[in-house]
């Protein structure tokens, strides 16, 4: 094993640390200096410095990836990766279908600190593949989309590899899905799940309120549920890690405000996201009162055209934490 694999594998296991990504900027000078300068400029661009200087770093940044950008990227064409997402000097995410992901994931993975994966699914196959291997336990957020997501994550949930994936996004997923996640202890590090723009019923509410699971963000903006749904959910009572809950666009009523309101299942939660819904000032002052969600922090309810005036005592308990 070279310095450089065995600095990557270092950097695996601690992706927070920079100083193995600048000793690994050092074992690359003399064989891809471009590649080491990138992996400089990106890593110093978050710090304090002065505009000039932070714009000259920008520049220099997307200089080297034109320059240099195809030829980083050559081994990774078999795979028909799209548009990766480099960050701190190293490729951070991946965009690429479930077939490729098993058949050249092993590369991939020993090329790259990938955490962050998108992937394509039409059967689960690919991902069940993948998700077996031990590259696969380096995944901490996964993206998954297309007409495969439900049996995807059916094989996610029994796979042996997915110990720190803390964040799972499903576009187009359906009850099954949900079903599938709560009906046991998996994904022990899972925080995060996003259901937004997927195909939810109230039923799919009713599992979820009945299930006992970690997780602090939950994403469900157009998902399909109804007020009915919504005030199932508010009713459970093992959602109380939940900290950030988005509700958007699911033509929610004030009902669904006031089921929340009188939420005693969501101690935790921070901010509450209800925009583009059908609720009126009425429904939002449901949230005026400090008993109300008494953790909250932050309310959007955006783009519905609340008159300021009318939510004058909630304004008062929230401050700027309220958005409308």
């Amino acid at each position: 094993m070279s310095d450089f694999d065995t600095l990557l594998a270092k950097m695996v296991q601690a992706p927070d640390d920079d100083a193995v990504r600048l000793a690994c900027a050092d074992a690359l000078q003399a064989v891809d200096p471009a590649r080491a300068e990138f992996i400089r400029v990106q890593l110093a661009l978050p710090g304090r410095m002065d505009p000039a200087r932070r714009r000259s770093l920008q520049l220099r940044q997307r200089a080297l990836l034109d320059e240099h950008g195809v030829a980083w990227l050559k081994p990774l064409r078999d795979a028909r990766v799209h548009e990766p997402t480099y960050h701190r000097g190293f490729i951070e995410e991946l965009n690429l279908a479930e077939d490729k992901l098993a058949e050249h994931g092993h590369a991939l993975f020993a090329r790259e600190p990938v955490s962050r994966l998108c992937v394509a699914v039409r059967d689960g196959v690919g991902l069940r593949l993948a998700a077996e291997q031990p590259w696969f336990s380096q995944v901490r957020w996964l993206r998954l989309t297309g007409s495969g997501v439900d049996a995807a994550v059916r094989a996610l949930v029994s796979a042996p590899r997915t110990e720190r994936l803390s964040g799972l996004v499903l576009a187009g997923a359906t009850d099954a899905s949900l079903r599938a996640l709560t009906e046991k202890p998996v994904l022990p590090a899972l925080r995060s799940v996003s259901f937004s723009s997927s195909a939810l019923s109230d039923e799919g509410a009713a599992v979820l309120a009945k299930a006992t699971v970690p997780w602090e963000r939950l994403y469900l903006s157009g998902s399909g549920l109804s007020d009915e749904g919504v005030a199932t959910l508010a009713r459970a009572k093992g959602l109380e890690a939940l900290q950030w809950l988005a509700l958007n666009r699911n033509d929610l009523s004030d009902d669904a405000a006031v089921a929340l309101s009188k939420s005693k299942g969501l101690p935790r939660l921070e901010r509450l996201e209800l925009s583009r819904n059908e609720v009126s000032e009425e429904g939002a002052l449901a949230f005026r009162s400090p008993k109300a969600l008494p953790s909250l922090r932050r309310l959007e309810l955006l783009d519905i055209g609340l008159d300021p005036d009318a939510l004058a005592p909630l304004i008062k308990r929230l401050g700027p934490g309220l958005r409308f």
